[in-house]
């Protein structure tokens, strides 16, 4: 007997792992570069706002960007407060959807209703 997987097997393989890569990442992750850039772009300039934005800016990947977003929340809420900087970094949260794996990815919260 064959151990190959026939198509079915693996098109219902396909349905329960994780999804197809995104064709073109990159694009993708200017794109947040960018956006991460512009929230901080309105605010006063410091020594800290100076090196989070050098990082963003030299970040190598994708889950580079993605753990940059603590130091931003940080730098963001001291300076505009928790509640707009939580809703500035809900929108760039989204943009990472389909570039990091699912266990990499920020779980529901209940208190975030």
């Amino acid at each position: 007997m064959s151990w190959k997987k026939s198509r079915f097997a693996s098109s219902l393989m396909s349905l329960f792992g994780e999804p197809a890569p995104d064709p073109n990442p990159e694009s993708r992750i200017k794109e947040i570069r960018q956006a991460m850039l512009d929230s901080l772009a309105s605010l006063g300039e410091s020594h800290h706002l100076t090196r989070v934005w050098a990082r963003i800016l030299y970040a190598p990947d994708i889950q580079a960007l993605w753990y940059l977003r603590t130091e931003m929340m940080i730098l963001l809420a001291g300076l505009l407060g928790e509640s707009a900087a939580k809703a500035q970094l809900v929108t760039i949260t989204d943009m990472f959807s389909g570039l990091l794996p699912s266990a990499q990815r920020s779980r529901p919260n209940r208190l975030g209703k």
